[in-house]
């Protein structure tokens, strides 16, 4: 009877790793499946990543130009407006002057900031 029962519990262990042989090769197949997936997907998204890279670096080169000639000239241009302002007000008070205090309220605007300014200004531009 014991004899019966090994047999038994061999032919049932036979069984058992049939089926489990047939579920890794199942498995097997789909992780290769998905594995050729993936090798494709990664042929379409390489291109891709690559061309982002190239763009966020071109970006980056004239984010960086662009910041650094703001710096250069914000001052410059923060005191041009300054200077703009105050002419107008100096300008506005131009009825108060008579006689030869107009001569020194010219000489005043002819001597003041905002010229060299505008020029060093413009200078920048061109």
């Amino acid at each position: 009877m014991e004899q019966y029962i090994y047999i038994f519990t061999i032919i049932l262990e036979i069984f058992v790793f049939v089926q489990i042989s047939f579920a890794i090769l199942k498995c097997d197949k789909k992780i290769s499946q998905i594995n050729s997936q993936l090798i494709e997907v990664n042929a379409q998204i390489k291109p891709l990543i690559q061309t982002t890279r190239e763009f966020i670096r071109k970006f980056n080169r004239i984010a960086a130009i662009i910041i650094k000639v703001k710096q250069m000239h914000i001052k410059k241009y923060i005191l041009f407006v300054a200077d703009i302002i105050s002419l107008f007000f100096l300008l506005r008070s131009y009825k108060a002057y008579k006689g030869f205090k107009k001569f020194n309220f010219l000489r005043k605007i002819f001597s003041y900031s905002i010229i060299r300014a505008a020029f060093s200004t413009l200078k920048n531009f061109a």
